[in-house]
């Protein structure tokens, strides 16, 4: 199968397009937006999606500025001959026309029949197409945006005839016999009496009782095992308990006396602690003592300094207050006068915005009155359209409500009455007996040369006495049946008419016309009358009509608000307003300069006099606080001397606290020493030492008497019966238990092995029936990677599970794994080699597209590429590649198309999906 030339009408953003296919290597280059991958789609729909399909898809395929229906010829090679197909899309309107060299064309449900036999697959129609339709041929129709999808999929979709090809091929007798089947199928029902699907014993089974009962015999073993081992542990540890609690009585003597001696010196390092903190507190609080006494010293001393260097600070702070207080006042008169000047100008800026803002009013005035005008134009024209609409509607409601449904319908009932018309002048037989030798009669009635009769029911002819002939017109069916038929028929269709109240069919159409051509007109006026803003045109100009009166009103309030000697003359247009505001505008620009300098001079005196006010303050408060502090420093200073004495006073007092406190240091020392003698933490250690090592030895012989009569009542209990006659007995039933146990996994292991051998036998005619395939797909991969590149493909009875990349030495690749380019790459050569196999079927060659396919495949890379296109269409394919960049594909040798951009003029026809089905109505 090999595609020739393709042209394509009304198609999307194609007006009418046409492309010539080399057998082997085609290019179709362009830019984006130039209509590449709607020339795929086009070819892929005119293949396999039924010219009869309305809905969403059909409307994808119309042209948003071209009127008419799609339409798309193609030419192509298929089963030995040329063919032409032409498809007209449209829902009920479809048309199919195929055409073989030299042979009567096929039409409709007849040609859409034999081109799918053709390509040998299904075709999408009806509800279905949208899921179905992207699915043909996906193998070798490479969509933008799916090249790197995995192809494993496309592979599994047609396992079946992959593997027909491959047997054809020389690979049949790899397949394994009728006898090696029914083997395997016995050893595997042995297998399925064994093992689970997982691939454990099943419960149940021979293997699994056995490994049950020498289950139980271990445990009876195992039980008898511990039996006999408790009896002589048990005798062990009786005598163990005995010497442990003789070991603790010959210890516990000596650990309590040491004891007893550690507490006593502990008892003594006690007294010692409580003298020691005695004599410490002692010794603290002369230190404190001495301490206070030396700071209150400092401080009285400290003070009387002080308050000698306040004397002499505060005369200069007092005559520097008297020189800012003068400076103050100055400021003060300063800032009053250009606060003055700064009222005035403001007054004067207050006179001239008043008068601008007149001014904007009166220009607001003007244009809402404009504003108001037009509305009331557009107003009258949107009723006067209005008025055209009701007078169309009229119109339209006193016509025969037809919709091209009831059309459809009445064509319909009329081509039954003709059929039947027909078949009933068709059904009439004439017998005319033009010569004989014999007596002719029909019905027993003489029929002479030269006479002729109608038949309306059968009847019998004889000739001569021994040739009788029975004659059924219309092959038994009676004249009076067709014409009862007929009759019907046109009492059918008359009837018909009569509900839509229409002569015939002639009148039923030009009514159905009348009905769409007043429709589009109303259409098209509701629209004229929508662009006018008819639904809102009334709230606008009601809107306009206030703003018109609210902004007069604004005028006469500014004009009242201004002194009579300020105000403007009233303008007379829009233009005399606006040159009025531009005067008062400068006069207004001027006194606010006039104001805002003024207003800068008043703040920098502002500033002056906050300044001078606030260095006043400061200082003012600076020198009260000197004089306050002296204050305090005097009153603190008397209050001490009070409490602690003058200075002789004070130093008689230290003298004494310093031997209080030296002797107390003395005898602190000496307690200290006498408590280190005894080291106190090493006796609270020992102490600890010896509880532990008593409570310990008692612990060691409470356990080792309960040990010894835990042992003595087990001694008691189990010495009953004979242990080792038990254990005897045990272990000869599981030495029974473990051969019976062995020879079924034995068993078991041997259909397991045998189930492995087969299926690992399966699994390696797989991989021989498969290995065609993956040397196709490796021949093309090392045109890419090198001669190293290999391809493992995987085969279940689902079909391609998956497929790996082997690269140099033993690296392997999922594809999951590659880069995006790398996909790309794969997952082409996988669909060229399926392509080379699957030819077969369609004359040696099968075209293969790929649309953008190599998005993310390098510049470097598509060289490669390129040799890999080319090995294709060496071995038979027809490849065909669209892409934004055909200069990357300049070595591949193909036979070239350039599209350019496509661009519509911003008059172009509109066309929306109401006006598509009013015009399909209408054909």
């Amino acid at each position: 199968m090999r595609l020739l030339a393709l042209t394509v009408r009304n198609y999307r953003v194609h007006k009418e397009l046409s492309v010539t296919f080399d057998p082997s290597r085609n290019l179709i280059g362009g830019p984006n937006e130039s209509g590449k991958s709607t020339l795929a789609e086009a070819a892929h729909r005119a293949l396999f999606l039924r010219a009869k399909t309305g809905g969403k898809i059909q409307k994808e395929m119309i042209s948003t500025h071209l009127a008419g229906d799609p339409e798309v010829f193609l030419t192509f090679e298929a089963g030995g001959s040329k063919w032409e197909l032409e498809k007209r899309f449209a829902a009920s309107k479809g048309s199919t026309r195929l055409t073989r060299s030299g042979s009567s064309p096929l039409k409709d449900d007849e040609a859409e029949t034999q081109l799918s036999a053709l390509l040998k697959t299904e075709t999408a129609g009806g509800g279905g197409a949208a899921k179905l339709l992207p699915t043909l041929w996906s193998h070798l129709w490479v969509w933008q945006g799916s090249s790197g999808e995995d192809p494993s999929a496309h592979a599994s979709d047609h396992k079946d005839t992959l593997v027909q090809r491959l047997q054809k091929d020389g690979l049949a007798a790899v397949m394994q016999s009728a006898t090696d089947q029914r083997v395997r199928e016995c050893i595997a029902a042995s297998y399925d009496e064994l093992f689970t699907a997982t691939g454990k014993p099943k419960a149940g089974s021979k293997p699994e009782i056995a490994r049950t009962q020498l289950a139980d015999a271990e445990t009876a073993l195992q039980r008898s095992q511990e039996t006999a081992a408790r009896l002589e542990q048990a005798a062990t540890e009786h005598s163990r308990a005995e010497k442990e609690i003789a070991d603790a009585d010959a210890v516990l003597p000596g650990l309590r006396e040491q004891r007893g001696t550690t507490e006593a010196k502990l008892t003594e390092v006690e007294t010692l602690r409580r003298q020691e903190d005695t004599q410490r507190h002692a010794w603290e609080s002369a230190s404190t003592s001495l301490k206070q006494l030396a700071e209150n010293d400092t401080t009285i001393r400290s003070l009387g300094e002080q308050a000698a260097r306040s004397h002499e600070t505060i005369a200069p702070a007092e005559r520097m207050e008297a020189s800012l207080l003068t400076e103050e006042q100055s400021a003060r008169e300063a800032s009053q006068t250009a606060e003055v000047s700064q009222r005035q100008s403001a007054d004067a800026v207050r006179s001239n915005r008043l008068q601008h803002d007149l001014a904007n009013a009166m220009i607001a005035a003007f244009e809402k009155a404009g504003e108001h005008q037009r509305l009331t134009v557009r107003a009258e024209e949107a009723k006067n359209i209005r008025s055209e609409v009701s007078t169309h509607r009229e119109a339209l409601s006193q016509l025969p409500n037809l919709t091209p449904k009831d059309l459809e319908s009445l064509q319909k009932l009329d081509r039954t009455a003709n059929q039947a018309t027909a078949s009933l002048n068709a059904m009439a037989a004439s017998i005319e007996l033009l010569t004989a030798d014999l007596a002719v009669t029909l019905d027993g009635k003489p029929l002479s040369p030269g006479e002729s009769r109608v038949l309306t029911d059968s009847g019998e002819l004889a000739v001569g006495p021994g040739t009788r002939l029975r004659i059924r017109p219309g092959g038994g069916t009676t004249l009076s049946e067709a014409r009862i038929q007929r009759d019907t028929a046109n009492r059918t269709f008359a009837t018909a008419l009569e509900r839509h109240t229409l002569r015939d069919l002639d009148n039923a159409t030009s009514v159905l016309a009348q009905r769409q051509t007043l429709s589009q007109q109303i259409a098209q006026l509701e629209t004229r009358w929508k662009a006018l803003g008819g639904e809102s045109i009334t709230a606008e100009l009601t809107t306009a009509t206030t703003d018109l009166e609210a902004a007069k009103s604004e005028v006469q309030r500014r004009t009242a608000a201004l002194d009579p000697e300020f105000k403007p003359a009233p303008p007379e247009t829009l233009e005399s307003a606006r040159q009025l505001r531009t005067s008062l505008q400068q006069a207004l620009d001027q006194a606010e300069e006039t104001e805002a300098a003024a207003r800068h001079h008043a703040a920098q005196f502002r500033d002056h006099l906050e300044t001078a006010g606030t260095e006043l303050q400061n200082h003012r408060e600076q020198t009260a606080k000197a004089r306050q502090s002296l204050r305090d420093l005097e009153t603190k200073l008397q209050v001490l001397q009070e409490t602690y004495g003058q200075d002789s006073a004070r130093e008689a007092a230290l003298f004494l606290a310093r031997e209080t406190e030296q002797q107390a240091a003395a005898l602190l020392s000496t307690t200290r020493k006498a408590l280190a003698d005894f080291v106190p933490d090493h006796l609270a250690t020992d102490l600890e030492r010896f509880a532990r090592s008593i409570a310990q030895q008692e612990a060691r012989r409470r356990e080792a008497e309960n040990l010894r009569l835990v042992a003595r009542d087990r001694l008691t209990l189990d010495g009953s019966t004979d242990p080792q006659a038990d254990l005897s007995h045990a272990k000869a039933r599981h030495i029974a238990a473990q051969e019976t146990h062995d020879s079924q996994q034995r068993h078991a292991k041997a259909i397991e092995k045998l189930h492995q051998l087969f299926s690992s036998s399966r699994e390696a005619i797989d991989r021989s029936l498969v290995q065609p395939l993956a040397d196709r797909i490796s021949g093309y991969l090392q045109c890419l990677f090198g001669s190293t590149a290999q391809v493992r493909v995987n085969l279940s009875d689902a079909g391609i599970e998956g497929m790996e990349l082997l690269r140099t030495g033993d690296s392997t690749f999922d594809f999951h794994s590659l880069s995006g380019g790398a996909k790309e790459q794969v997952a082409a050569a996988v669909r060229l080699a399926m392509a080379e196999i699957l030819a077969a079927d369609h004359d040696g060659c099968l075209p293969i597209l790929f649309d953008d396919a190599f998005a993310y495949t390098d510049p470097e890379r598509v060289q490669s590429l390129q040799r890999m296109l080319d090995l294709a269409a060496l071995r038979g394919l027809q490849v065909i590649i669209l892409t934004c960049t055909p200069t990357d594909y300049s070595a591949f040798g193909g036979e070239e198309c350039r599209l350019a951009t496509i661009h519509h003029s911003t008059t172009a026809l509109r066309i929306t999906d109401e006006q598509i089905e009013a015009e399909q109505m209408g054909k």
